[in-house]
Formats: C-alpha cells, sequence, structure tokens
C-alpha cells in the first residue's frame, strides 16, 4: 500500500545551544501490513467485502490503495474505506481520515478527515489518537492547540503508537509545566463528558489527579466534587475541605462556595449554618452564582442569621437580571411581602448597581398578571 509516513521534520536542537527545542512537525499516519495479495486473493477479498465483511472491505480497501492483486486505484480505495468504516471499523475510520487530510482518493477535506480521526480514536486507535494530536499541532481543520495536541500524544502513546513516543519527547522538552497541566485537565475533561472519548470516570480521576499535583485550581476543585459526591473515589470530606480550602485561598470562589456547602451539609465538620451563610456571602460577592442563590434562601428565611428580605431581594434581582428566571420568580414572591415605601428604597439601590429596573418591573408584571388569571 502507499504508505503515508509521519515524518520528524525539526530535529533536536542542541540544549547547551539553544533555549528553544521546537515540536515534531507531523503529517498523518496510516496502518500498513506486510501481506501480498495476489489477484485471486483480491477476488476471494471482494466476494467477502460484497456480502459486508467489514474486515475483507479493509483489506480490499488496502488492496487498491497498494495496487496489490489489482490495478491501483485510490479512489477504489476510499470507496471500500468508507465501507468498512461505516461499519465501525476503527482502523479504516482512521484510514478514510486520512485521505481526506491528503487528498488522496477523495477531494481533500480537513473536517471530514477530523470526524473520521474521531470516530476512530473513540474506539482506542492508537493512530488516530496521534492523527488527532497532528491535526491540533498543525492546524488542520483546527486552531492550533498545543495543549490539546500534547493530550492526544499522550493518549496515542498509552494506545501503543510508537510515532507518539517521539512526539511527547519532544513535546515535552519545549512546553512549559503550566501547559502541560492544562493537557492534563483536557484528557480530564474528555473523558467526563463523553464528547472527544467514551466516559471514563476511574480515567477523569486519573488526569485530575496528574494535574493536582501542579496545584492547578481547576483540578483541587474537580476533585473535591469528586471526594464529596464520591463520583470515581470513595468519599472523603476531610480531604475534600483541604482542596476547597486551598482554592479558596487562591481567590477562587468555587473553592469559597465549596466551603460553605461543607458547612451548610455538615459533611466532614459539624453543621454551622451561619459560618456556611458567611462563605455563601463571599462566594457571592466573589461572582458565584450558585452562592448567591442560597444566600438568597437564607437571607429570606433567616437562615444562619437574620431575616433579611431586603438583601435577599437584591440577590434575586442580580440574578434575574442576570436571566434566572427561577430568581425572578422568587422576587415576585418577595414583592408581595415587601411594602411600598421600602420597594420603592430597593429599586433606587438596584439603579446603583445598574440593573434594569424598568424591565424588572415589567417582567414582575407578568409574573403578577400570570398569577391572578
Amino acid at each position: 500500500m502507499i504508505s503515508i509516513v509521519i515524518t520528524l521534520l525539526a530535529a533536536f536542537c542542541s540544549l547547551q545551544n539553544s533555549t528553544t527545542v521546537p515540536l515534531p512537525g507531523v503529517a498523518a499516519a496510516a496502518p500498513g501490513t506486510e501481506t501480498s495479495l495476489s489477484s485471486p486473493d483480491v477476488t476471494r477479498l471482494r466476494a467477502q467485502a460484497e456480502k459486508g465483511d467489514a474486515a475483507a472491505q479493509y483489506q480490499l480497501a488496502e488492496a487498491y490503495q497498494r495496487g496489490e492483486g489489482v490495478t491501483q486505484d485510490e479512489s477504489a480505495a476510499a470507496q471500500w474505506y468508507r465501507k468498512a468504516a461505516e461499519q465501525g471499523n476503527s482502523d479504516a475510520q482512521n484510514q478514510l481520515g486520512v485521505m481526506y487530510l491528503t487528498g488522496h482518493g477523495v477531494e481533500r477535506n480537513e473536517a471530514q478527515a477530523l470526524a473520521w480521526f474521531h470516530k476512530s480514536a473513540r474506539q482506542g486507535n492508537g493512530a488516530a489518537m496521534f492523527n488527532l494530536g497532528a491535526a491540533y499541532y498543525n492546524g488542520n481543520g483546527v486552531g492550533t492547540d498545543g495543549a490539546r495536541s500534547y493530550a492526544w500524544f499522550l493518549l496515542a502513546k498509552q494506545a501503543g503508537n510508537t510515532n507518539a513516543v517521539n512526539a511527547v519527547q519532544v513535546a515535552e522538552l519545549q512546553m512549559k509545566p503550566w501547559e502541560i497541566v492544562d493537557s492534563y485537565k483536557d484528557l480530564a475533561s474528555m473523558y467526563e463528558n463523553g464528547m472527544d472519548l467514551p466516559v471514563n470516570q476511574a480515567e477523569a480521576v486519573r488526569w485530575w489527579q496528574e494535574a493536582l499535583k501542579g496545584g492547578d485550581v481547576d483540578a483541587e476543585i474537580a476533585m473535591a466534587s469528586r471526594l464529596i459526591s464520591g463520583q470515581g473515589v470513595p468519599q472523603n470530606f476531610s480531604e475534600a475541605r483541604r482542596l476547597c480550602k486551598e482554592a479558596a485561598q487562591k481567590g477562587d470562589r468555587r473553592g469559597v462556595h465549596c466551603i460553605g456547602v461543607l458547612y451548610e451539609r455538615g459533611l466532614g465538620v459539624p453543621p454551622d449554618a451561619k459560618k456556611a451563610r458567611e462563605s455563601y456571602a463571599r462566594a457571592a460577592a466573589m461572582g458565584d452564582a450558585a452562592s448567591a442563590r442560597t444566600l438568597a434562601h437564607m437571607e429570606e428565611t433567616g437562615t444562619g442569621g437574620k431575616v433579611d428580605r431586603m438583601a435577599a431581594s437584591i440577590d434575586y434581582a442580580r440574578l434575574a437580571a442576570a436571566g434566572d428566571k427561577d430568581a425572578l420568580d422568587s422576587l415576585a414572591r418577595l414583592r408581595k411581602e415587601i411594602d411600598s415605601k421600602d420597594w420603592n428604597k430597593l429599586i433606587s439601590l438596584l439603579e446603583r448597581i445598574h440593573i434594569d429596573t424598568a424591565k424588572l418591573e415589567n417582567q414582575l408584571a407578568v409574573i403578577k398578571s400570570r398569577q391572578t388569571q
């Protein structure tokens, strides 16, 4: 078969002579076989392929691509790769992606190439993972993204792709520590959300923990959340609290919110509504919407402190202005309990913080009208 070779176009520079070490310039890789096919072999393969045998379809495509036992025909190769790829053959999916990337046998189409690489990579195909790493490095069909490129190279290496070993080594010589941590976070998210890879909570935890070693605040929050919920790891509230405190000390509002949750629910600490309310107030002041919602409810009900309907109304109004419909409903409920004098005072306060009070009044009027019908 005509192989598309991955070359390391950039050599390693001497670290003694240069502070910059270039990444490998890479192209897509294609799987290959050493089997030589005769014309009768191709005839037998064709019979199996026409019956829908995906493995035979793939081998027949290779025969056309190499010109073994049949006249070389890349267009026919692409057609048979497609048939096998549509049946889920990961090698065929990867090879079809290669053909789209290079314009061999099909019109060049980087978007199609990426789509087929992704299908193949989801099945654990190391070559496809490497090709995605190359795509993100070269900017083929996507914006260049060093962290995502390195993430795919790591996966390809883990899957046994030999080309990825060199790519990982070269990348690590140039990448800054925080960039490598970003790659770990990418991998964790990929395993969490199931978009690029099948959902795998154990692998997500593994990569979050790698990111955690670099002191990354996103990793601290992600692992704290998992330690609280027990998702992928045993519950450990004391460790979750430690991570949340570290994040909070770095000025991360999610860490402050997390501390509020732990005190509110009594997870690893005695329940303390006052401390919870204080933490939610801090996080809300930092712009955390979830904290603002809980704080408003605590202010409205007097949980963890005094009843403060004005403060609750301001919090609900801010959330409503940001599009929170539940907060708007809560504000409509509170409106009934606030006299005209205090309501006018509230409107004045809201105008000072640049909330469109005319729009807010109209929205509340709509809710009131709907409730009276």
